[in-house]
């Protein structure tokens, strides 16, 4: 069905646009400018329930438990070189994160600091959780041409850990999202012109390479920011996954993601102004197996359901 939907999206868009002027047209380009450094301030709020049952119990064990947070950090891109066909080499920092976050009644605030390494939650130091620490401290790099196609990417080693369980970890979610960036059309487009691009979600080492989400884009409109003139871009698109096994002992799915959102371009400048960004998910985890514990090894056979994920985030510059 969400298929169906983007196609007649697309084709409806298409159709509107299609006798509009020349002159109307605008070219959308990245201009990539070695030593140009941006950075953004990243605003996101998570809402949500995630339901665990154990099997191995009789009768089944299960809680469910509401989720809410707000983060917020600084990201910054640097551009370090830029090739003869205006392909860019940039890479990506996190800055310090500053989260609030209330889990099974508890209140939690949580400050992050990637430069130094270290963390604390209610003001007690705490180790950074191993598997967080490569998307949260490490440094990610794009190759991109001016039209936002991605050829080459190096992202920090574990950033990925092949599963979402319990919700979804912000460390493992931003390496991907930095890899889902938009392509704009080959040639110039008036406003009203829709086309599609694709993000590619990969879902770990034993599982295929990736699924390929479809987005479609729209070019909204234009809007004076700060002096410039600026291209709204909007952006709508879903992906349901019916299964998929991630390693021996664990199952995603099914899974229902959809995003939506707008950015602003500036074309003159060529390069991103702010954006805001909406994604809601449902996911079910099974995990199965046998893990150690102080008694030696145990049964395990949990389902993990997330419901109503909803992750509202906004990026604007500082």
């Amino acid at each position: 069905m969400s298929v169906r939907v983007l196609c007649v999206l697309l084709a409806l868009c298409l159709t509107l646009t299609a006798f509009a002027q020349d002159a109307d047209r605008i070219l959308l380009r990245y201009q990539w400018n070695a030593g140009d450094e941006i950075t953004w301030q990243i605003t996101s709020e998570t809402t949500g329930t995630v339901t665990m049952r154990d099997l191995t119990q009789d009768p089944v064990a299960e809680t469910t438990t509401e989720t809410w947070s707000r983060a917020t950090m600084p990201l910054s891109l640097v551009v370090e070189s830029v090739d003869a066909e205006g392909n860019g080499t940039v890479s990506y920092r996190n800055g310090p994160i500053d989260m609030d976050r209330t889990y099974g009644g508890q209140q939690q605030y949580v400050h992050i600091d990637p430069e130094a390494g270290t963390m604390t939650v209610n003001g007690e130091e705490q180790p950074i959780p191993e598997q967080a620490q490569p998307g949260l401290m490490g440094e990610t790099k794009l190759v991109m041409s001016p039209r936002g196609e991605v050829i080459d990417v190096q992202v920090p080693e574990g950033s990925w850990v092949g599963g979402m369980v319990g919700g979804f970890d912000m460390a493992q979610l931003l390496p991907m999202s930095r890899q889902s960036q938009i392509t704009f059309p080959e040639q110039p487009v008036p406003q009203g012109y829709c086309w599609r691009t694709t993000m590619a979600a990969p879902f770990g080492e034993g599982t295929d390479d990736g699924l390929d989400t479809t987005m479609v884009l729209t070019l909204a409109g234009m809007e004076m920011v700060d002096g410039a003139r600026c291209a709204r871009i909007g952006m709508v698109g879903a992906i349901d996954i019916s299964e998929v096994p991630l390693g021996m002992e664990m199952k995603l799915g099914p899974m229902h993601m959809s995003v939506q959102g707008s950015m602003l371009f500036d074309p003159a400048a060529g390069r991103m102004v702010s954006g805001d960004f909406d994604m809601l998910t449902d996911v079910d985890n099974h995990i199965s197996g046998t893990a150690e514990g102080p008694e030696g090894p145990q049964p395990v056979d949990m389902e993990i359901q997330v419901r109503d994920m909803l992750v509202k985030t906004t990026m604007t510059p500082l």
